[in-house]
């Protein structure tokens, strides 16, 4: 492997990841920021001033394979014991000094007031330069600056431009090289959510003309939209920063909350059709319903305070990804128990109700898959993969576990003939009419096909419009017709009866008023054939 040093260039000024800043304490040791730069490719820029009386302090750059050394180190509590961790001769100390050559510092005299007429002026000392690295592979660098030889503390104004590409390389010139195709792979992410929300609102409008626009579809929707403009808002910061340099802090912030309230949304669905909800039931059983309001709270609040601990207690120096943290683990523990409620809820479903295994088998076993991935990804990620690919490697895999899940759910509820898997079979009003007056095992019932043949096989009416109209056939049975089209047409004997041999002489018969108006009414039902509704034509591929 080869050492870990600094080299010393002076280049123009380049434009990446800008930091900067006023710092003013009495400490000595102070940590500032960190960059994962490549070899060679990486450049850090410096601009520091400071006033004379503060000494010397240095500018020390630490490696990841020192920093742990260095850092909440209780071997190394003193300003020097976490400055004597590096090595002078690979440049990873830059005294700012103006009798170090290698510093680019110098004096700067600056007029004291407004009036510049005074020959009053307050010197300083001006700081300039920029560094390359060389190492055997991208690495963190961690920044911090130190003034061991002074009891003064540190008051310094700095800025920091640090860079990973050539100027003008919009992919990789201002990214930190585990942010490396994490644009890309957003924005991706981000045109296809459009055309999945785009194809959700037309499935939406089919569901709604049927009467089958359940709430459990709307939950859908709501997550979908919200992973949508999460997507939106990431991929706008992420674009801004690949032109600038600059964070937006807010603008990321807002998107992962976004993209949270898609999780939170789309595991309160999974949870929902786990126990049956518009599927098989109408309404929760009291004790669901509790035990699911207590776990969907603890999930919230947990959400809630990792955010929280990420704004105000995230320790960059220490953490490098957000789950690498004890509310990160929390969470991870709710989903497997949500992943447990889960599969208890589909089991007994699927007890009471075996003609729903269609759906809910492959709905087990791909949303098992869903439940686990985000902990075996947090996982790997802490422990697994290097530090130097952690970040694009968990947020392109935890986005495209998002993907799976939202596409996955689209397809099985897409409103088509061939669609056999799909969940939904009674209609929204039927909820609201019949669960109030009927018995909750006796409305689970009414969640069954509509139709069943006469070789007990369940029968699906999907049609192009979804708008139906009653048609009642011969045998009494009712049937849903598209109302775009007319009615199944009769047969060509029941439009044109005088050709069927005396018909037409029994239809100018005079009535016979001696007769029943039972036998009355068979003598007319066997004289023309009945009108049948042919099956047959009750489906159209929508």
């Amino acid at each position: 492997m080869k050492d870990l040093y600094l080299v010393i260039l002076f280049v123009s000024l380049v434009d990446g990841k800008v930091i900067s800043g006023q710092l003013k304490t009495r400490e000595d040791w102070v940590f500032l920021d960190r960059f994962c730069f490549l070899s060679l490719d990486g450049l850090f820029n410096y601009d520091i001033q400071f006033p004379t009386e503060l000494g010397a302090p240095s500018l020390l750059m630490y490696p990841d394979l020192q920093w742990e050394d260095a850092y909440k180190n209780p071997k190394a509590e003193s300003c020097l014991a976490k400055q004597n961790v590096l090595i002078p001769e690979k440049h990873q100390i830059i005294p700012l000094s103006i009798y170090s050559m290698d510093s680019g510092c110098e004096y700067v005299h600056t007029p004291i007031g407004s009036n510049h007429t005074k020959s009053e002026y307050k010197t300083r000392i001006f700081c300039k330069n920029t560094r390359s690295f060389s190492t055997a592979r991208e690495r963190w660098w961690f920044i911090a600056v130190a003034n061991c030889n002074s009891s003064k503390g540190l008051e310094i104004e700095y800025k920091f431009r640090m860079t990973n590409g050539k100027i003008g390389d919009y992919w990789y010139e201002h990214f930190s090289a585990d942010e490396f195709y994490i644009l890309p792979a957003l924005t991706s992410f981000c045109f296809t959510y459009l055309f999945l929300l785009f194809t959700a609102l037309i499935f939406a409008v089919e569901l709604k003309c049927r009467q089958l626009f359940h709430v459990t579809y709307k939950i859908f929707l709501g997550s979908l939209a919200a992973q949508t403009i999460g997507l939106i808002l990431l991929s706008i910061f992420y674009a801004r920063y690949a032109s600038t340099g600059v964070h937006i802090h807010g603008l990321k912030l807002s998107g992962k909350i976004f993209e949270s309230i898609s999780e939170f949304l789309f595991i309160l669905l999974l949870l929902l059709l786990g126990k049956g909800f518009t599927v098989t039931r109408g309404r929760l059983r009291l004790p669901s319903a509790v035990k699911l309001t207590l776990f969907l709270a603890q999930y919230f609040i947990l959400f809630t305070f990792l955010f929280f601990f990420q704004e105000y207690f995230f320790d960059p120096g220490k953490v490098l990804y957000l789950y690498e943290s004890a509310p990160g683990y929390g969470l991870l523990l709710l989903r497997l128990i949500g992943w447990l409620m889960f599969l208890y809820g589909v089991v007994f479903s699927l007890k009471h109700f075996p003609e729903k295994s269609p759906f809910y088998f492959p709905f087990a076993l791909l949303y098992s898959i869903w439940f686990l991935a985000g902990p075996i990804t947090v996982l790997a990620a802490n422990h697994l993969i290097d530090t130097w690919v952690r970040e694009k490697t968990t947020i392109i895999t935890e986005h495209f576990v998002s993907f799976i899940g939202h596409i996955s759910f689209l397809f099985l509820t897409r409103p088509s003939a061939a669609n056999k898997s799909f969940p939904y079979h009674v209609r929204t009003t039927q909820v609201g009419a019949e669960s109030s007056t009927v018995s909750l095992e006796q409305f689970q019932n009414a969640y069954a096909p509509s139709y069943i043949d006469n070789n007990g096989r369940t029968v699906d009416i999907f049609t192009v419009t979804g708008v139906l109209q009653r048609v009642e056939g011969s045998n009494g049975d009712v049937f849903g017709v598209p109302a775009a089209f007319r009615a199944p047409p009769p047969k060509y004997l029941d439009v044109f009866p005088h050709e069927v041999p005396g018909a037409v002489e029994e239809m100018l018969k005079e009535p016979d008023m001696t007769q029943s108006e039972s036998s009355d009414t068979e003598d007319q039902t066997n004289s023309i054939p009945p009108r049948e509704t042919s099956r047959e034509t009750l489906y159209t591929i929508a």
